[in-house]
């Protein structure tokens, strides 16, 4: 979880070059719609889908492990004069004295966990967050093979952009490759600005299979309560691009948590 994206200069750049997934405010925003209980956005980077909850009256804590991303969310939320908890931690070892009634873990920001004991950490760190009767939300991408084997580490075309203070239009370009055996995927965007300045900004995201995913939520005290396979809500079946994990946490009576 160390990408220079999220920690150092690079964070400004975030939202020109990552847009989201297309629906993927759209589901939130009706899933929590007439929603009463405090939610928790883990990954909230720099407020793409924050924002919106709080502007439905959502009552929102936003939590990331890059200060600069959060930097951001808090000036987009002034703009709009609206006030946002934030939270600098660490997702798989936060300690909060709040529990909330929805934990949702945003744009892919679990396949930041690259190894199995991140994976199931961060798990039980949000099980301890959430009260008896709430839901853990989170989504991954479908490994898809037809695009892993374009993954030829070449530059591709990506947008074409305007930045602050820059004169002329940025060019991006990406390039990525795929290791099977760690399930990473990589990849490295380029900024080619028009006085010849070029910025280079990596990125890694572990890829994960339908039943490797339900063999750690049961690892970690969950049960599942649906599988999407898309943010329209469409059930979840071969080719389907998305993986939407919404799972209740399981207490037993003599559990502690």
């Amino acid at each position: 979880m160390e990408e220079k994206i999220y920690h150092d200069k690079f964070a400004p750049l975030y939202d020109y070059f990552q847009k989201g997934v297309k629906g993927d405010v759209e589901f939130y925003l009706d899933y929590f719609k007439n929603f009463k209980g405090k939610i928790l956005e883990v990954g909230a980077g720099t407020g793409r889908i924050t924002i919106p909850l709080l502007r439905c009256g959502l009552n929102v804590t936003a939590l990331d492990i890059a200060p600069r991303m959060l930097q951001i969310l808090k000036k987009k939320a002034r703009r709009e004069n609206m006030l946002v908890k934030t939270i600098c931690a660490d997702m798989r070892n936060f300690k909060l004295k709040d529990r909330f009634d929805a934990v949702i873990v945003t744009f892919r920001a679990f396949q930041h966990m690259y190894l199995v004991e991140d994976q199931l950490n961060a798990l039980k760190s949000i099980k301890k967050h959430l009260n008896p009767d709430s839901i853990l939300i989170f989504d991954v991408y479908t490994p898809s093979f037809k695009y892993i084997q374009k993954g030829d580490w070449q530059w591709h075309k990506d947008e074409n952009i305007k930045l602050p203070r820059v004169k002329g239009i940025v060019k991006i370009e990406y390039r990525n490759r795929y290791d099977m055996t760690e399930q990473m995927m990589y990849q490295e965007y380029r900024f080619n600005c028009p006085n010849g300045k070029k910025q280079i900004i990596p990125l890694k995201m572990r890829f994960f299979f339908r039943f490797e995913i339900e063999h750690l939520l049961s690892l970690a005290g969950f049960e599942i309560k649906n599988l999407y396979g898309d943010f329209k809500k469409n059930e979840f079946k071969s080719g389907s691009p998305e993986m939407i994990w919404a799972a209740k946490p399981i207490f037993h009576k003599t559990s502690k948590n």
